[in-house]
């Protein structure tokens, strides 16, 4: 039995940070309905590579749920959403703070007459302060929360090419609504889940991004962050990732590629000599790397135990010896986009650790599952004809 099973989720979300996260969700056995606006949904459906009128984006993100289109601004599209609400463990919704109060759908009155759901709120900046009312991206985020100005080079800031402020809002929401749920187990009672993009990711960021930040008394000794020191290396034919973290496996670096002295160099014997200028250490680390093919040198690193892989090209990731090994990527057939290439979730439950992996349903069309849903609701096919000629569902 798969953790979540028995729990259903209705998500009132788009994009990445709310979907992202009911998809986890569904894909460790929660029930969700995705519930979209009757005016076109989700505007993920159409971004980047599409079939059908569904991205790829949208067919990884949103896998495992039932979608519902529905005018949650008239008497009747509320009257729906209020019936859901009848069988619900969780509702999570993503507009700009005031905007599902307007709706009649505020924390309050819900808990009001549900109090057992779990009512997750995730915004931008959070319900208040001077940027609460206004739209954010992921890279608005990234450039508030320490991302972009961590990746800095000479050509200054840069912003991560993913949407990594967005996916780690959707890890947060999963996490809370996961806590929320063993709350309710104890108390029996859902609580309000206030999730803020901009304060999950400094959240996110603080340990190692801000780690030069922290000590605030007069006597800490202060050395640059380590991470403005990342590198990859390159070779004599490619690019390659090599991490010596402690003083041995530098030593076995250095021996492995022919430089024992480097080893020993009074400038990075130890960790702090190598911390106190990783400018001079990563260049003379760089030094040893360019005198290899990668091939030659992945061997003579993992032969002393060194971490050292290829530099990989997003393509090329799904034919790497250990993804083909672990089955982390596989391909399943989408009655929309048909092949569609998607990853494992990281992590597995019970006889899914040993392979035999829960398959979520594939991401829906827009409104594909409407008629059923307004069904199990006890509309009739008369009742919901009446609905979907007056735009109230689509």
């Amino acid at each position: 039995m798969r953790p979540l099973e028995g729990i259903r989720v209705l998500e009132l979300g788009q994009m990445i940070a709310v979907p992202a996260a009911t998809h986890l969700l569904a894909t460790q056995g929660a029930s969700v309905i995705k519930i979209e606006d009757a005016e076109g949904g989700d505007p993920l459906r159409n971004y980047g590579s599409r079939k059908g009128g569904m991205s790829g984006w949208f067919a990884n993100a949103n896998a495992g749920k039932r979608s519902l289109a529905v005018d949650l601004r008239t008497g009747e599209g509320k009257q729906i959403l209020w019936a859901l609400l009848d069988g619900a463990d969780v509702l999570v919704q993503g507009f700009r703070p005031g905007v599902i109060e307007r709706l009649g759908f505020g924390f309050e009155e819900v808990h009001r007459r549900h109090p057992e759901v779990v009512y997750v709120s995730s915004s931008g900046f959070g319900a208040d302060g001077p940027e609460a009312d206004r739209p954010v991206y992921d890279p608005v985020i990234q450039a508030l929360s320490g991302w972009a100005g961590a990746q800095r080079t000479d050509g200054g800031p840069m912003l991560i090419r993913g949407m990594v402020a967005d996916k780690v809002a959707a890890l947060t929401t999963a996490q809370a609504i996961a806590a929320a749920l063993a709350g309710r187990a104890r108390t029996g009672e859902g609580q309000h889940v206030e999730l803020s993009m901009l304060e999950a990711n400094i959240a996110f960021n603080w340990p190692d991004v801000m780690m030069h930040c922290s000590l605030l008394d007069e006597d800490a000794t202060h050395l640059p962050n380590l991470l403005a020191a990342y590198q990859l290396f390159p070779t004599a034919d490619g690019w390659v990732s090599v991490t010596a973290g402690n003083d041995a496996q530098w030593q076995a670096v250095c021996d492995a590629l022919d430089r024992p002295e480097l080893g020993t160099d009074p400038r990075f014997a130890t960790a702090a000599d190598r911390g106190a200028d990783f400018e001079a250490w990563y260049a003379a680390f760089g030094e040893m790397c360019r005198g290899f093919g990668s091939d030659e040198l992945l061997a003579r690193c993992r032969a002393a135990d060194v971490p050292a892989v290829p530099v990989l090209d997003p393509a090329a990731v799904v034919d790497y010896p250990q993804v083909v090994a672990r089955g982390a990527v596989r391909v399943v057939q989408h009655p929309i986009v048909g092949a569609l290439r998607t990853p494992r979730q990281g992590a597995a439950f019970g006889a899914a650790a040993d392979g035999d992996g829960f398959e979520p349903t594939p991401a829906p069309g827009y409104g594909e599952h409407t008629e059923e849903i307004l069904a199990e609701l006890g509309h009739d096919q008369e009742a919901i004809a009446r609905l979907r000629s007056a735009g109230t569902v689509r």
